[in-house]
């Protein structure tokens, strides 16, 4: 190479500096060493995965703020590898692998497993006692329960049993749970008339979530919220409960709202997709 071929580099100056990364993506937020290529190639996967039908290049790109001919390398390669397939107009869609591997990572999730971190972790958050429960044989049932920093003097216990229209769980499972597993479990319950379980039905599904003062056990209130699984299917629910008068239970207080976050990103790890 003659000297006029080589570049032209400051004394001392070190490699180029890489390229700033697609806005919105990880790369702006993550300055560990990586491989930038992987990176740009998921971040077009993320646009794929946020797209409801297929994409022309241009489309991609555009979301992306890259130059077309860039993110056609890009999908040359990810076609090839069967993540990304292209249909007969030219447009990119998900691709067979891009579904096995969704299959695989779904296969392996347990959901009460991640649902119990997350509620301890919720306790943690609001220190109040929490609990997830799961439809059982007999009803809303209890899986695991996490103390609160201020105890709550009930029986409240792995394996109980809850009753449908007087507790903030059971109220969740009234309002998305399937009719068929709820119907003779209402039967057993007395007292309470069908025009009532349909108005606490309606109440909980514009409220988003189940709550109680003092209907199942005095001086106790409770919120509980729905976490969904990939089929759109109430899979459990995660409840938070204490003292009246001492428990906010107003649906924009901070109780209920790190409760409904809880549930959304739990729901999203199940595969569940809002639309």
């Amino acid at each position: 190479m003659s000297k006029a071929d080589k570049p032209n580099r400051s004394k001392g100056s070190s490699a180029p500096a890489r390229k700033a990364a697609a806005p919105g993506t990880d790369l702006e937020r993550d300055t560990r060493k990586g491989v930038q290529s992987v990176e740009l190639a998921f971040s077009i996967l993320r646009v794929m995965e946020a797209a409801e039908r297929a994409l022309a290049v241009k489309e991609i790109a555009g979301r992306l703020e890259m130059p077309p001919s860039k993110v056609h390398h890009y999908l040359v390669s990810l076609v090839r590898s069967g993540v990304l397939q292209q249909n007969s107009a030219g447009a990119y869609d998900l691709g067979p692998f891009a579904l096995h591997l969704g299959l695989s990572a779904l296969r392996r999730l347990d959901p009460i497993a991640r649902s119990n971190a997350a509620a301890e972790a919720l306790r943690d958050k609001t220190g109040e006692a929490v609990f997830v429960a799961v439809w059982g044989s007999h009803g809303p049932t209890i899986v695991r329960y996490f103390e609160g920093f201020q105890p709550v003097t009930v029986e409240v216990r792995a394996g109980l049993v809850l009753p449908v229209v007087s507790s903030a769980t059971g109220r969740v499972f009234l309002a998305w749970g399937h009719e068929s597993q709820l119907a003779p479990i209402l039967g057993r319950e007395q007292g309470v008339s069908k025009s009532e379980i349909k108005k606490i039905r309606a109440a909980t599904r514009a409220d988003g979530l189940g709550r109680v003062e003092g209907n199942l056990l005095p001086r106790i209130a409770a919120l509980s919220v729905p976490v969904f699984d990939r089929d759109k299917r109430l899979a459990l629910t995660v409840t938070a409960l204490g003292w009246i008068g001492e428990f906010n239970v107003d649906l924009d207080g901070p109780v209920a709202l790190a409760l409904q976050k809880t549930a959304r990103r739990l729901s999203s790890e199940l595969g569940y997709v809002a639309r």
